[in-house]
């Protein structure tokens, strides 16, 4: 089968992924002890705008030795590869020894197609306003700089690096749920399953259930919680009332 495969550190990095499977995916993501590497495999329908995703679990004890080589004959023979994804500033095999034009290479060898993405550029900051001694700082868009306008509460910054607002992604499990106080619902930080900006007020923030909008709210986070104050009481009482698992948070402008 026609697979691409998407290599990620999943102790350093989410996955940005639609709702359809995003909250199942991120539910075995935290199960993961953080020291694997983990190839999610997505395959796109034909014709068809929703995809549907295979994840595959590799154990990093297995793959940290491979050379190059080794590793590409690993996706291509034992994985079923077709395809990778990767940056140009990849690097991958024991010691970190291949990089993006190496991948290429050996992919070629082996049969699979290799798509290298070129970063995207921050054209808002300088770099040294990031990490002044980080050597691998170029000015593109990254983690480090979604972290560092997040840290801030910069979500207009934040919307700029992304191309979209920030999307805050709650599971709550049997032993913590959402609860209700009036027009306010509270969900407890430990439920989060991607970073929140820092603490403080957020305006113009829009409440997502499953794939439908339930509209603007205000979120306010504090050292515990991430509480929504919705304007109608009515979506309070359902989200509290539903066996909901999954919420997310669409992130507006913050105020002081």
């Amino acid at each position: 089968m026609p697979f691409t495969s998407v290599i990620a550190n999943l102790q350093s990095k989410q996955q940005k992924l639609v709702s359809l499977f995003f909250c199942p995916l991120l539910e075995w993501q935290k199960s993961l002890a953080g020291n694997l590497a983990v190839s999610l495999l997505l395959r796109f329908g034909s014709g068809e705008e929703k995809c549907s995703v295979m994840a595959r679990q590799v154990e990093f004890s297995k793959v940290r030795s491979l050379t190059p080589r080794q590793f590409v004959e690993k996706l291509s023979k034992e994985l079923g590869v077709r395809g990778v994804v990767a940056g140009e500033n990849y690097r991958f095999g024991y010691r970190a020894a291949g990089d993006a034009s190496d991948l290429v290479k050996l992919c070629k060898e082996y049969g699979l197609g290799a798509y290298i993405i070129n970063p995207v550029m921050d054209k808002s900051q300088d770099s040294g306003d990031i990490d002044p001694s980080g050597s691998k700082e170029r000015g593109q868009v990254s983690s480090t700089r979604v972290r560092y306008a997040l840290a801030k509460g910069d979500m207009k910054y934040v919307t700029e690096l992304l191309g979209r607002q920030h999307r805050l992604m709650l599971m709550v499990n049997d032993q913590e749920r959402f609860t209700r106080d009036g027009s306010r619902v509270s969900v407890p930080k430990s439920c989060l399953l991607n970073l929140p900006p820092k603490e403080g007020l957020y305006q113009n923030c829009s409440l997502i259930i499953g794939d439908g909008n339930f509209g603007a709210c205000k979120v306010v986070i504090d050292t515990t919680h991430i509480h929504l104050e919705l304007d109608e009481l009515a979506t309070c009482i359902y989200i509290t009332s539903q066996d909901f698992r999954c919420l997310s948070i669409d992130f507006g402008e913050s105020t002081d």
